[in-house]
Parts: structure tokens; C-alpha cells; sequence
């Protein structure tokens, strides 16, 4: 047998075997598709069981019609075509028990109805009673259905009947719109598909029908394709219109060329083969030009809808550029949705960095979205987002319970992801549209079209915003050390001056103080309570002296900077709180610290600028403790570790941000008010302690306290090097 099967000389060119085998290699490609869009879904497989049937059927048919003698014709008929024949309507019942949603109760009856055509299957292979030799009519050999067939075609006619009972009950029974649409599209699709059912006739009784089935049955299978693609393929109306285009474009055009062929059959049948030729040469020649020039005017008939979205998407693009600013780009989007697509409401979000939110720009309202797994899977996917297709599009069934509460609580209908460089910078919710027409194939390709140059866009806006805000922020930042410096050279100043008035003051000080002494030491005065008060001037004014030497020391360290030496850390402190410890006295700020333990702790250094850093870490931690407290204790602590000195200066203050901590030595950096700080304070103390191989360090914590660490090497009485 095999080897009469591919004797090519049993079969012969039929033109009407021709469109039963491309129909067939048709519906195989469908099935194709359907089935590799997702393999998991049951309809999806028992729909390319049915187109698999199909296509054996027709593919053995057409190449029955191609047999020139009967025996050829049986043969692959019996063996090959009637095994498509037999499971057409088994796998027909199982693709409506799943669309159904009824095939958890039913798989036994498809079980069995795939068993029952299997015997009958197995009946026609191996004997001669269902199938008998065929017939040749006038499109080839078809073959003849013998009685006992007749038990086939009632199984034929009652898995009909449990196909459209399946899908009524499912359509009956459904709830979602767009569920019951696709039910009934593909109700439609079988009783389309049972005209086919006429080629039996010519089986059955010797009547010359010409079967074609293979017309109904195509139709059947784009139905029934397109009731489960639609959802996925959102282009399948384009295709369509296309097909139907190509379909008007060619008739307009290949009638004309077999009129004229017929016509001319006299003359080319006698004509040089050079003339044929060049007949032929210009008629297709004129064939091209006319497609060219009729295919684009067909497909604007069919799809006007389409090209007028294409010239505002165009429009748009072009409006980009001379648009200013996220709020002008927010506006045209919202604008151009508004006047084209017709939803009730257009709400646009952008996320915040900082709120870590995505925000409702386009109106006067706070509203706020955080990022949920709904919108995680839109950055992932970034597709568009149909309300519609959630119950039946595969891809929502991990994140279905989300997304309808995301639609719920948004009364949205499509969401428009706008994602760039894998970052998910906002999305579009829109509404139903107001006429409550369905968004169509050409409302989703506008709005991708518009997703993608949006997102470009808004990015795009985002960072110059981003860049006005920080030239924004350097400006006031300059406006502020302008004014810190121009403080800074006040207070030079006063400094200078403080100087010179010290050095005027301590001149009346020297005779006040000379008088009151020579006063006590004079025996003319007696009185118990003169010599009292004369005593209490002495001591003022020692006290005024002794201020007035600190500040005029403090004028004269810039010419001193220079002397290095071995300086005693706690005599240093000592000398510090002779000049601010009566001062912290007043505000109840006391002074706590080691340095009268006796111990010495010696480094290479200049004393004057010591006292500067301790006079600053100190007013510095007296200040921190006034925000939140009335009075509070200072902590100054000596030790040694490893040939090291480290001094830690303690407070119980307001303490310092996290934040901040990095920034506190940073020159103008200060957390006080203008005039009441310039921020070179730390800034000066670091310069001193990294100048004499120092290093200085903080820990902070808010409303507890904040602890500054200095470190020096250990002084061994030699010369060390002082970094410049």
C-alpha cells in the first residue's frame, strides 16, 4: 500500500483539489497560533485538536480529488481522511464543553465520544462495510457511505446537538459581557460550520452536490479563532480588513485579465511565443501598477478610523516638541484622549521619588497610588491593561483578584502603562467611553502609539524639572553663603576691632585696679564696709582684666598659628573654661571632665588653636542642649588607647540627623538661623585636627545627645612634621 500511495503516477492536476488543500494548510496554521499562545489552556488545546481534523479531513480530500483511479482515491480516503472525519465532532464536543465551562461534569461523555468515533474509525479501516469504493463526479472521486454509516452520522448529529446544548447552558448561565459575546460568536461559528454537513449528500445518495464545505468550514474556524484571540490579538480586526481588501483589490483586478484571456485565446493559441511573451509581460506589468495604486485607496475605505488616528498620533508627536514642562505635556495628552478616544474621564499618574507614590496630576486633588502587584505586573508586561479582558485573558490569572480591585477602585476601564528603560514612570487610567462604544483594535494601536511617545516625553520633562529645581536649589544655596560670608566679614571686622577695644579697655582697668589697691592698702580706711566694697572692685576688676587678655589672645592667633609644641590637652581645657565656664554658670550649663585627674596627656600641636576647637565643640554643645532643656551637663573626657590621645566632648542636646551627620563639616553648612551661625566652625576644627595628624568624628542621635570624638597621635617629646 505505501507504495501505491507515493506512485506519483496515480494521481493528476484538479484544479479543484487546489482550494480544499490551502484552506486546509490554512486552518492548520490557525490551529498553530491558537495553541502556542498558551499551551496550558484546556479550549486552547481542544481547539487545535478540532482544526487538526479539520485539516486531515480536507488535506486527504483534496488529495483524493488529485487520484485518477479509484484505488488511490480508497485508499486515502479509508485510511487517512476518515480519521479527521471521525474526530471532528468528538473534539468540536470537547472545545464547547471547555468554552462551556461544563467540562469538569462532562469528561466522561467526551471520553466516550472520542472512543465511539475511534471504533467506527477502526470499523472503516478494517472492513468494508462503512466505507465503499468511490464515485467519480465531475470535481474527481468521492467517496460512498454504505448503510451502516449510518450510526456514524447519528453520533455525528448528537454531538452536534451536546455542542449547542454545552454552549447554550454556558451562554445562559454567564455573566460577564464580553463572556457571553464570545459564547455566542462561536454559536454562530458551528451552526456556520454544520453547512458542511451537505457534503454528505453526495456520499450518501449519487447526486453531483459539489461539496463545499470547505467554504463554512474556514469561515467556522477565523470565527471561532477570533472569539479566542480577540482579546490577545487586538490587530485581528486590521487583518481582516486587509484580507477583505486583498480579496475586493484582486477580483477587481483578475476578472478583467480572464475576460481578456478567454478573448484572446484565439490569437495566442497561433501567435509567436515572443508575443505571448510580451503580452504577458505588459499585462503584468499593468497588474502591479494597479495594486499599487488600488491597495492603499481599498485599505483607506476599510480603515478610515484608523488613518485618522494615525494623523493625530503624527500631530501629536509633532506638538511635543514645542510643549514646556510636565503640566503643558499633561495637558496635551489629557486633551488629545479627551477629543479622540471620548472616555468620561482621563486621570494621568507620575510617580514621586520622594513619596514613593504614584500621583494624580491633572486635577486639584491629593490622590495617591502605591505600587501594588497590579502595577508591578504593568511594569513587567507594559501592555495595555482592558478591563474587559481580565476574566478570559490567561496572562491576569496570577494577579486577577488585583487587577479588579485595581479597576474597582479606580473606575477605570484601560489602563495606559508608560514605561521607559524598564521603569515604570506612570500609567493612564480612562474611563468608558461617553457614546459607551467597546475601545476597538484602532483605539488600542493609537494608544500604544501614544503610551511610547508619552513616555519619552514625560521623562524627558521630568528631568528638566528635576534640573530647574536643583539650579533652583543652588541659587538659594549661593543667595545664603552670600550672606553667611558677608556676616563672616562683619564679625572679621568686630574681631579686629575687638582687639584694639580690648587694649583701649585694659588701660582704664590697670588704673582702676592700681587706685582700688593702693585704697586697701592705705590704714585710713576703717570702715569694715568700705574695705568690702573696695574688695569687690578688686575682684571685678581683676575678672575684666582677665577677660579682656582671653580676647585679645583670641585677636592675636592667626600671627601664632605657626608655633609648634608640646601642648597639655587638659590645661588647654582648663584654660577654656576659665573664659566660658562663669558664662554656662548663668545659663545652667555645667561642665564635667577629667582634665584634674592630674594625668598628662601630651600632643605636638599650637595651644592657641586647641583652645579654638575646644571653644567651639563646646558653645556648639551648649547650644544643642538650650533646644530641648533649660540646663544640662557637658561631658569632656581624656584617655588614652594604642600611643593615642582621644578626647570625647559628650551633651545631652537636640542631636543631629542621620542625614546630616555627613554634611555638619562642610564650610557654611549650619542648621541655625541667619546670624546666629556661619557653619565654619567644624569646618575650622577639622582643618586643625587633620593639620597635626588629628582625625575627628561624630555619633548623634535625635533628642539624646551627640558625641564628638577627637583623636592625636601621643607627643614623644620629638619634632613631628605638621601637615600643610
Amino acid at each position: 500500500m505505501p507504495e501505491h500511495i507515493f506512485d506519483f503516477s496515480n494521481y493528476q492536476y484538479n484544479y479543484h483539489a487546489l482550494p480544499v488543500i490551502i484552506v486546509s494548510l490554512l486552518i492548520f496554521s490557525i490551529a498553530l497560533f491558537i495553541f502556542f499562545q498558551v499551551k496550558k489552556v484546556t479550549k486552547n488545546t481542544a481547539f487545535f485538536l478540532l482544526c487538526f481534523s479539520l485539516s486531515v479531513w480536507l488535506f486527504g480530500t483534496g488529495i483524493v480529488y488529485l487520484a485518477n483511479n479509484p484505488r488511490s482515491a480508497h485508499i486515502w480516503y479509508k485510511y487517512f481522511t476518515f480519521f479527521g472525519v471521525t474526530n471532528i465532532m468528538p473534539s468540536a464536543y470537547l472545545f464547547a464543553a471547555a468554552s462551556s465551562g461544563r467540562l469538569p461534569k462532562q469528561r466522561f461523555l467526551v471520553l466516550l465520544s472520542f472512543i465511539l468515533s475511534f471504533g467506527i474509525y477502526l470499523a472503516a479501516v478494517f472492513t468494508d462495510k462503512i466505507i465503499g469504493a468511490p464515485r467519480l463526479y465531475f470535481w474527481g472521486y468521492y467517496p460512498v457511505y454504505k448503510p451502516p454509516s449510518f450510526i456514524f452520522l447519528l453520533l455525528y448529529a448528537a454531538s452536534f446537538a451536546a455542542v449547542q446544548l454545552n454552549l447554550w447552558l454556558g451562554y445562559k448561565k454567564e455573566t460577564v459581557p464580553i463572556k457571553k459575546t464570545q459564547i455566542r460568536t462561536i454559536i454562530i461559528g458551528f451552526f456556520i460550520g454544520f453547512l458542511a454537513s451537505a457534503d454528505f449528500i453526495a456520499k450518501i445518495f449519487p447526486v453531483p452536490l459539489y461539496p463545499f464545505g470547505f467554504l463554512p468550514i474556514f469561515i467556522f474556524t477565523c470565527l471561532l479563532a477570533y472569539s479566542i484571540i480577540r482579546y490577545r490579538a487586538f490587530d485581528i480586526e486590521t487583518v481582516i480588513h486587509k484580507t477583505a481588501g486583498w480579496i475586493l483589490a484582486s477580483s477587481t483586478a483578475f476578472i478583467p485579465i480572464m475576460l481578456l484571456a478567454y478573448w484572446l485565446k484565439p490569437w495566442y493559441s497561433t501567435a509567436p511565443a515572443l508575443n505571448v511573451a510580451l503580452l504577458c509581460g505588459g499585462v503584468f506589468y499593468l497588474l502591479t501598477v494597479y495594486v499599487q495604486y488600488t491597495q492603499p485607496k481599498i485599505d483607506h475605505i476599510f480603515q478610515r478610523r484608523k488613518y485618522n488616528l494615525e494623523e493625530i498620533s503624527a500631530k501629536f508627536i509633532e506638538d511635543l516638541v514645542h510643549l514646556k514642562g510636565l503640566n503643558q505635556l499633561i495637558a496635551r495628552i489629557e486633551d488629545v484622549l479627551k477629543n479622540t478616544l471620548y472616555p468620561r474621564h482621563t486621570d494621568i499618574f507620575i510617580y514621586h521619588e520622594n513619596k514613593k507614590k504614584y500621583a494624580l496630576i491633572n486635577w486639584n486633588n491629593s490622590i495617591e497610588i502605591e505600587e501594588g502587584k497590579f502595577l508591578k505586573w504593568l511594569l513587567e508586561k507594559n501592555k495595555i491593561a482592558y478591563r474587559d479582558f481580565i476574566p478570559i485573558d490567561p496572562e491576569y490569572a496570577q494577579i486577577l483578584k488585583d487587577a479588579e480591585d485595581y479597576f474597582n477602585s479606580t473606575s477605570s476601564n484601560v489602563v495606559v502603562p508608560l514605561v521607559l528603560n524598564e521603569r515604570l514612570l506612570g500609567f493612564i487610567n480612562l474611563d468608558k467611553k461617553i457614546n459607551l462604544k467597546r475601545y476597538t483594535a484602532a483605539d488600542f494601536s493609537f494608544l500604544n502609539t501614544l503610551k511610547n511617545q508619552s513616555a519619552i516625553a514625560i521623562s524627558n520633562s521630568l528631568v528638566y524639572e528635576n534640573i530647574e529645581e536643583q539650579v533652583r536649589k543652588r541659587t538659594e544655596q549661593l543667595v545664603d553663603v552670600q550672606k553667611q560670608l558677608i556676616q563672616a566679614e562683619k564679625l572679621a571686622t568686630v574681631g579686629t576691632l575687638a582687639g584694639g577695644v580690648a587694649h583701649e579697655i585694659n588701660n582704664p582697668l590697670t588704673a582702676i585696679l592700681t587706685n582700688v589697691q593702693m585704697l586697701l592698702m592705705d590704714n585710713a580706711i576703717d570702715s569694715a564696709l568700705d574695705r568690702e566694697s573696695l574688695e569687690l572692685i578688686e575682684e571685678a576688676t581683676k575678672r575684666c582684666r582677665t577677660i579682656v587678655s582671653k580676647l585679645m589672645a583670641y585677636a592675636r592667633k592667626p600671627l601664632e598659628s605657626a608655633e609648634v609644641a608640646d601642648v597639655d590637652l587638659p590645661q588647654v581645657l582648663r584654660n577654656v573654661l576659665l573664659f566660658l565656664e562663669y558664662q554656662f554658670g548663668q545659663e545652667n550649663i555645667k561642665i564635667s571632665s577629667n582634665a584634674d585627674s592630674g594625668e598628662r596627656f601630651i600632643v605636638k600641636g599650637n595651644h592657641n588653636e586647641f583652645e579654638q576647637v575646644f571653644t567651639n565643640l563646646i558653645i556648639n554643645a551648649r547650644d544643642a542642649i538650650r533646644k530641648i532643656k533649660t540646663s544640662g551637663v557637658i561631658e569632656v573626657v581624656f584617655s588614652k588607647t594604642k600611643n593615642r590621645v582621644k578626647i570625647e566632648i559628650k551633651d545631652e542636646g537636640v542631636g543631629i540627623e542621620k542625614e546630616l551627620c555627613a554634611k555638619i563639616f562642610d564650610p557654611f553648612f549650619t542648621t541655625k538661623d541667619v546670624g546666629k551661625g556661619l557653619g565654619l566652625g567644624l569646618s575650622i576644627c577639622q582643618a586643625i585636627v587633620e593639620k597635626y595628624s588629628g582625625t575627628i568624628s561624630v555619633d548623634s542621635r535625635l533628642n539624646q545627645g551627640t558625641v564628638f570624638t577627637i583623636r592625636f597621635p601621643e607627643s614623644r617629646h620629638e619634632e613631628a612634621a605638621v601637615k600643610t
